[in-house]
């Protein structure tokens, strides 16, 4: 039997439920749903909650561009979606010693962003896969002695490992 593993996503993955575009991945719109809808065989996929943070401070950033109120009231709009998603659990990494604890960490070892240190926090924190495109963030990780062994995966790597017979 296989082990089920936690899976922590980056913000980077739900940003397009808030309509913010991001950079090109490999059918992210057929298997993004897929994970979804019906989540990872093998996996407990977990969104670390400063994701939610991070993707509100986004939408506020196309607001003072555009001025247009509904910009963001797509954050109302899209929350309701992600916190009904079963195959998602919502992890608070501002709740977790640990989590705060290994964020301080990365971020004294150089990490500028500190909501993305703590979503990484979350994967060492949760002892799981992290899946992110921060290259940065990847290499900071490998240099620091509590954090070098996580698993990180980008978009990628993910439909390589999980969805190739797809």
């Amino acid at each position: 039997m296989k082990n089920i593993k936690p899976l922590i996503m980056d913000t980077t993955y739900i940003l397009p439920l808030f309509g913010i575009k991001i950079i090109e991945l490999t059918n992210f719109k057929k298997f993004s749903k897929k994970l979804w809808s019906n989540g990872l065989k093998g996996f407990n996929l977990y969104l670390p909650s400063t994701c939610l943070m991070e993707a509100l401070f986004k939408l506020t950033g196309e607001y003072r561009k555009s001025n247009d109120v509904d910009v963001l009231k797509r954050y109302a709009i899209a929350i309701p979606s992600i916190l009904s998603f079963s195959s998602i659990q919502i992890f608070n990494p501002l709740l977790n010693p640990e989590a705060i604890r290994i964020a301080i960490n990365i971020k004294y070892a150089g990490h500028h962003d500190l909501m993305d240190c703590l979503i990484a926090a979350s994967a060492v924190a949760l002892k799981g896969i992290f899946l992110t495109e921060d290259i940065e963030m990847s290499k900071i990780l490998k240099i620091i002695p509590e954090t070098k062994n996580v698993s990180i995966w980008s978009w990628s790597d993910l439909i390589k490992n999980e969805f190739a017979q797809d």
